[in-house]
């Protein structure tokens, strides 16, 4: 399916965030992987004007022979079009197995993921409105929505599992004692348990929106004009709560077992020993609630339209605020909270145009919750089906169907570790990270094969049947049909970045570490530089492109490094070469540096202030990518 595209905050913003990497020290973050080769561009890309405000956070001059020939040119269209990962679906329920494990559903088959320091699209399968999210644990997550639609996160894959005999919508879920009950309209009820779905005969006809479950036989669903169904003693039965005329849109229950409900008008209303009581919600304002978690008997938060939130502390609820001003007056529709209210786990809440907030128990504060732009971008490469992959920090492994399409989260079973670098060997994709990491995704699925030493893995590359990984203390890793095998560098200097073409591979790294392997080994390459190489690409019979600190690119032909540009205070980070033999390579503050063997390098100012770390390209057109989530598509045509 399709997934619209969201947006938490405005693309205006990212593009001009202006990210502080010097990328200099030999323990500096880089990006390393295989050359991406490309065709000629057949389709426009997007000529909307880029963020014109981005300052170039380079002074010094441009170090070319020939001088900068570009630099004060007036591009005819943008250089660099903003098109980073955003979010704004309507966002109907949230649900977590865990503070670092938040499931996130919408209008047309939203999904979105939290592990805990990014929030990423997943690919739901659906175009159906998903209207609630729960489950059991980590590994037994549901999805319910339109037209009865139930999703079923296993562990390892999202599944369809509806029930079969409806087709009326299904608007909350809630699970206890390793049993899921879904909700919905006309007094739909249903109960999952290992056997399958078991609609239940609720004695209801009004719609039901909201559900909690304190225990298989202790069960609430709220719904219109007021009204409740209760599961006691295995049969369910209909009831009005007091001074409720209007909906109740969500119910919730604290870790001992107390129950509350929230509706239209600042209803409010918990138990009191198995009695509903109502409560003066203190909103002056009587604004519709629709979302309620509760941490304690004595400790809760309601929210709801134009940004309502309620708190209870002890035995009064207060009016509270969010402490940012982006989602101040945005409608929210649920809210999710781990059981007990620890110091440093979060809560969330979620509503319409990708209304989000983030309770941080640290400070005891709701903030904006637009954490989706802290992966840092380290890299991203072309694969043979046209798609593209991009990876980076905290986990980040996304994938579009092409350059125009938008990014899902791969799901890679490694949260909290950075990704650096990522390569495709044939129909696999491989990526490298922190501590040893070194994951494969082909047609099974996902294997990590951890290596056994610490080191950062900083680059990885496919040497025609051989994988090859290069990473810090000068380490080096070559996986054949045994599996992954050390070999010896002869340096001790971090390394960067690593590529191979035509028999030969090449890792570069800290004070301008360059190294050949070639028959299985090994060596060091003359080449007269100090500055720390960050990435290198390669092709054809031991041709080759390193760039690094300086604004340095020093380009091999015949068997020799020559240096080609240099700009000191302009660090490169990344590059790819085209079908034509053009190479560009990208760096701070979104410069873009062009040229071809032969001819001269020039500079291009973007005018984007984002680092960028990665660029590559299919035959549908080119993406740049960089830190604080930055994604952009590249001009087809570089002045």
């Amino acid at each position: 399916m399709v997934l619209q595209r969201y947006a938490w905050w405005c693309a205006a913003l990212v593009a001009g965030l202006a990210a502080c990497d010097s990328g200099s020290g030999a323990t500096a973050d880089a990006v390393s992987g295989a050359d991406a080769v490309v065709g000629d561009s057949t389709a426009k890309l997007d000529s909307q004007t880029a963020d014109s405000t981005g300052k170039d956070a380079t002074t010094s001059a441009d170090g070319t022979p020939s001088g900068d020939a570009n630099t004060d040119a007036a591009p005819t269209k943008a250089i660099l079009t903003a098109r980073s990962l955003q979010y704004d679906a309507d966002l109907h329920g949230v649900w977590g197995a865990s503070a670092d494990d938040v499931w996130i559903v919408g209008s047309k088959g939203a999904l979105l993921h939290w592990n805990g320091k990014v929030l990423v699209a997943r690919k739901s399968g659906t175009e159906k409105d998903l209207y609630g999210v729960g489950g059991t644990g980590p590994n037994d997550v549901w999805l319910v929505g339109q037209d009865g639609i139930a999703l079923h996160w296993n562990g390892v894959s999202l599944v369809e599992d509806s029930p079969a005999d409806t087709k009326l919508t299904l608007r909350a879920v809630a699970s206890a004692g390793g049993v899921v009950f879904a909700v919905g309209d006309t007094g739909t009820i249903y109960l999952r348990d290992q056997t399958g779905w078991k609609l239940q005969n609720s004695k209801a006809s009004f719609n039901l929106f909201g559900i909690a479950a304190a225990g298989v036989g202790q069960v609430w669903a709220v719904g219109e004009q007021g009204q409740a169904v209760k599961l006691s003693g295995g049969s369910w039965s209909v009831t009005s709560l007091p001074k409720a005329n209007k909906s109740l849109r969500a119910a919730a229950t604290s870790p001992t077992g107390k129950f509350f409900a929230v509706g239209d008008a600042s209803y409010l209303a918990g138990t009191n020993a198995g009695t509903w009581e109502v409560t003066l919600a203190n909103d002056p304002e009587n604004r519709d609630l629709h979302g309620i978690w509760a941490s304690a008997d004595n400790e809760a938060w309601a929210i709801g339209t134009k940004g309502a939130l309620l708190h209870l502390s002890g035995k009064k609820w207060q009016m509270d605020q969010i402490a940012g001003t982006y989602n101040k007056l945005k409608n929210f529709e649920a809210m999710w909270g781990p059981p007990t209210k620890a110091a440093g786990t979060d809560a969330f809440a979620v509503g319409a145009e990708g209304a989000g907030v983030r309770f941080d128990a640290t400070t005891g504060k709701w903030l904006d919750f637009r954490a989706e732009t802290a992966a840092d971008l380290r890299q991203i490469v072309a694969l043979a089906d046209g798609s593209v992959v991009a990876c980076g920090t905290a986990g980040t492994v996304v994938k579009a169907a092409d350059v125009a399409a938008p990014f899902y989260d791969l799901a890679a079973p490694i949260t909290g570790s950075d990704v650096f670098d990522c390569a495709a060997t044939g129909s696999d994709l491989w990526i490298a990270g922190s501590a040893g990491l070194v994951g494969k995704l082909g047609a099974a699925g996902w294997v990590i094969e951890a290596l056994t030493s610490p080191a950062d893995v900083r680059g990885i590359a496919d040497a025609g049947g051989t994988v090859l990984a290069v990473g810090n203390d000068g380490k080096a890793w070559a996986r054949g049909a045994a599996g992954w095998a050390p070999e010896a560098t002869g340096s001790q200097l971090p390394l960067a970045g690593v590529a191979a073409a035509g028999g030969k591979a090449f890792a570069v790294g800290a004070v301008g570490t360059v190294l050949l392997r070639e028959g299985g080994v090994w060596k060091k390459e003359p080449i007269a530089e100090t500055a720390d190489l960050h990435r290198v690409i390669a092709w054809g019979d031991g041709e080759a492109l390193a760039m690094g600190d300086g604004g340095v690119l020093w380009l091999r032909q015949a068997g020799k490094w020559a240096k080609v540009y240099e700009a000191p205070g302009l660090p490169l980070y990344g590059a790819l070469r085209k079908a034509d033999g053009t190479l560009v390579a990208v760096g701070w503050a979104g410069t873009l540096v062009v040229g071809k063997p032969g001819g001269a390098f020039v500079k291009i100012e973007s005018k984007a202030a984002n680092v960028l770390r990665g660029i590559a390209a299919t035959a549908k057109g080119a993406l740049a990518v960089g830190l604080k989530g930055g994604v952009f598509a590249v001009a087809d045509q570089l002045p």
